[in-house]
């Protein structure tokens, strides 16, 4: 997909173009910034990949993972009007190494098709901006979460 880009704003510009995303610069690589448009959820690839599967089809994610595969970063819509996730759920997801990531942080978008760079895990559909609302993708690793849970 990269492979036409020779600067990081010809990224830039295919992420928005193709995907709506809303991306800047930031000393030269592509992001996203959370807020109001979209949020993020990090998660390790092993939980990440069974999560994706778990989801319906018409509300897949987009899913950026870092270089080394270490970690996935679910792209979704915030709740509107913004609210919290509570402190209860914040900390189950937590015990499973998922992190609700805050309004205001920045999120590294890919650069290459290269396991070895920010590359998509699962790259969002052309055209119009669709994300999964956050609820639905915590929903879904709730439903992983329990399918993996020892039988009391």
């Amino acid at each position: 997909m990269f492979e036409s880009c020779h600067s990081p704003h010809e990224v830039a510009h295919l992420l928005r173009r193709r995907f709506g995303l809303p991306v800047q610069l930031l000393a030269g690589r592509p992001i996203i910034t959370t807020g109001s448009i979209l949020g993020a959820l990090v998660m390790p690839p092993h939980l990440g990949c069974e999560v994706l599967g778990a989801m319906d089809s018409d509300l897949r994610a987009p899913v950026v993972a870092d270089p080394g595969n270490r970690t996935w970063t679910f792209l979704v819509t915030p709740p509107s009007p913004v609210k919290m996730v509570d402190i209860g759920v914040r900390q189950h997801l937590a015990a499973h190494q998922v992190t609700v990531v805050p309004s205001g942080r920045f999120i590294l978008l890919p650069t290459t098709d290269s396991l070895l760079g920010w590359h998509w895990a699962a790259e969002p559909a052309p055209g119009v901006l669709r994300l999964p609302p956050r609820s639905a993708v915590i929903e879904a690793v709730h439903r992983v979460i329990e399918l993996h849970a020892p039988a009391p």
